[in-house]
């Protein structure tokens, strides 16, 4: 009884926040044919429609399932919802199905392990259909051997080590509960077929003219337009229609490299003029949806790696929709959809070539003469530190 005090202290603010209060405090059965080894699993793993989870720091997650492999991220501490990860949902999900108990936890080790789980641990919350209680329960640290990770059913005075077959390492980062990890990074998703319009308009004077905006007018058909009058148009009847279907089946998802929370930041690269403003609408859009692309330039356009040679000149852009919604991106993923009005004219495929800079540095001729001073200096090094 002790034991199951200790939890109750330590969980009590962070279960004050949670919306769903479980009002049975009995213990938990098993429902997975009664199995001590599947103790904490979900056999079908379709009938979870909601995951609720929150660690002793007061971080919190709900994610709740939209339909099929579809799932919602919800701060529970901000409110704001946003579409999940599928990758953190996939891993959430294989483990809830996958996790299986090792040992009890011996007599001896209960009290250790149960301040273990007090003291770093996350409240597992599975809801089933109509908000049904599936299974919560406590998950901890691994054990001092790496064996598994401590865990413990709500109501229940029993710890086990549990894990996960043939996966080494813990278990407890899969219940993840902060923003940055739980939100999916794509800028945006749409496809070809729901997509009725898509207009970038370049604000460099050297690209301005390349600006355009390409709408489907039929099942395979393209009106593409300038949006710069200076440009004189070209006739609709030369438009390259395979060229058009290409740029909409590449217009499907656009993923960053990382979502950026720094307000200043934000705030001082949308002070400065844009490299391009993209706005495109499905049928499912009320209206057109808008973000911006802000070139980070590589100087030097080295390799990426601090040596000299040919590289792009931009390889990243700051993306912004929103205060919410601010990635960086990389121009290998980006460039698809950074086509010019002239190319979809052009009778040929396009094809999108690397825009590599020459660098203010290049390779010495002497290569090999550098590297046979470098292993003598090393060489030479060595035999003084003997």
């Amino acid at each position: 009884m002790l034991r199951i005090i200790i939890l109750a202290i330590v969980f009590l603010g962070l279960g004050s926040l949670t919306i769903w209060t479980i009002q049975n405090k009995s213990k938990v059965s098993d429902s997975f044919v009664e199995s001590l080894h599947t103790h904490f699993a979900i056999e079908d793993i379709d009938q979870v429609q909601r995951i609720f989870m929150v660690d002793r720091t007061g971080k919190q997650a709900l994610v709740e399932r939209i339909e099929g492999l579809k799932w919602t991220y919800t701060n529970k501490v901000s409110g704001k919802q946003y579409l999940a990860n599928s990758n953190a949902v996939f891993s959430l999900l294989e483990t809830l199905k996958k996790v299986r108990v090792r040992e009890p936890v011996g007599k001896p080790a209960i009290n250790n392990a149960v301040k273990s789980i007090a003291m770093e641990s996350t409240k597992v919350e599975i809801y089933g259909k109509n908000k049904k209680i599936l299974k919560v329960y406590y998950v901890g640290a691994m054990t001092n051997g790496g064996t598994g990770n401590f865990m413990i059913m709500e109501g229940s005075e029993t710890p086990y080590v549990s894990y996960i077959p043939n996966f080494q390492g813990t278990i407890g980062t899969r219940f993840i509960t902060t923003e940055e990890d739980w939100r999916d990074k794509a800028v945006f998703r749409t496809d070809k077929e729901s997509l009725e319009y898509v207009q970038v308009k370049y604000l460099a004077p050297s690209q301005k003219k390349e600006s355009f905006r390409i709408t489907k007018t039929s099942a395979d058909k393209f009106e593409v337009t300038s949006p710069d009058p200076s440009v004189t148009p070209y006739d609709q009847s030369i438009v390259n229609n395979d060229n058009a279907s290409t740029y909409f089946e590449d217009f499907d998802v656009l993923s960053a490299e990382k979502i950026i929370y720094n307000k200043k930041k934000r705030d001082s690269i949308i002070s400065t003029t844009p490299f391009a403003i993209v706005s495109y609408k499905a049928n499912y859009h009320n209206e057109a949806q808008t973000f911006r692309l802000y070139s980070v330039y590589n100087p030097d356009a080295d390799r990426g790696d601090g040596m000299a040679g040919h590289r792009q000149k931009i390889q990243r852009y700051f993306i912004d929709i929103d205060e919410d919604n601010f990635f960086l991106g990389q121009h290998l993923v980006i460039r698809k959809i950074l086509w010019g009005y002239t190319f979809f004219f052009q009778k040929d495929a396009v094809k999108l070539l690397e825009d590599e800079a020459m660098s203010k540095k290049s390779f010495p001729d002497n290569k090999e003469e550098i590297r046979e001073e470098r292993r003598k200096r090393k060489e030479e090094k060595a035999k003084e530190n003997q």
